[in-house]
């Protein structure tokens, strides 16, 4: 059971122990939803549920679909909450073969609380909402990596529709610890100008013919700003 004494490395083992579990009860979620999602008519549509792993980890999903022509692939959100001075989540990602752990730690949602939700008036939103406020309206990510100086290890920039957030990677452990949240309306100009940058990019993905076919897979920008899905990912 994930405990807030444990080690990156002690939660990257036992994450991956539980995940391939999880995509299991994911794939047949999916297919229990699979007549809401096409049959809505309004956009975006959940569907939300959870699951107990036999290592007493209580995983949680959210499967979306924010556009109609996104129907049949839904987006996948797998998380796992835990405490540690504060609320946070593991975030699993996979990246062709191998498992990427986001941990989104408790100062993150602090932030986000307090730079984005209480000034729009979400201060009474609970901590499941706030989860699914977050990647309802992050859209698809795009992370900056950068060699950095915090305790040797190399730093990176997500940025989202709503602003952008910051921290470390563990490479060893393909293990991205997310440490804080800055608004676009808290952001330097230069940071716009990168946010601004960042949502190009993203929507240059997502028009992508093969984006919503290839989800899960990488698609890589070329240096003339051609963009491919990278087909070896199967």
């Amino acid at each position: 059971m994930l405990v807030s004494t444990m080690t990156p490395e002690e939660v990257c083992r036992e994450i991956k122990n539980d995940y391939t579990l999880f995509q299991e009860r994911i794939l047949e979620e999916g297919a229990n939803a699979h007549r809401k999602f096409i049959k809505a008519i309004l956009f975006p549509v959940m569907h939300q549920f959870s699951w107990m792993s036999p290592l007493g980890n209580k995983w949680c999903s959210i499967l979306i679909v924010r556009y109609r022509n996104e129907r049949k692939r839904p987006g996948i959100i797998p998380y796992l909450k835990y405490e540690n001075l504060g609320m946070g989540i593991i975030y699993p990602k996979k990246i062709y073969s191998n498992i990427s752990i986001i941990d989104f730690r408790p100062h993150f949602w602090k932030r986000y609380r307090e730079r984005l939700l209480i000034p729009n008036g979400l201060d009474g939103l609970s901590f499941d909402e706030q989860i699914k406020h977050f990647f309802m309206n992050s859209g698809l990510f795009t992370i900056d990596f950068r060699k950095g100086s915090n305790k040797n290890h190399e730093g990176f920039v997500g940025y989202t529709k709503t602003g952008v957030f910051f921290g470390v990677v563990l490479e060893e452990l393909d293990y991205l610890c997310v440490k804080t949240f800055v608004p676009v309306n808290m952001l330097f100009d230069g940071q716009v100008e990168q946010l601004n940058s960042a949502d190009e990019l993203r929507k240059k993905i997502m028009s992508h013919p093969d984006y919503f076919s290839g989800r899960g897979k990488l698609f890589h920008i070329m240096n003339n700003g051609f963009i491919y899905l990278d087909e070896t990912n199967k």
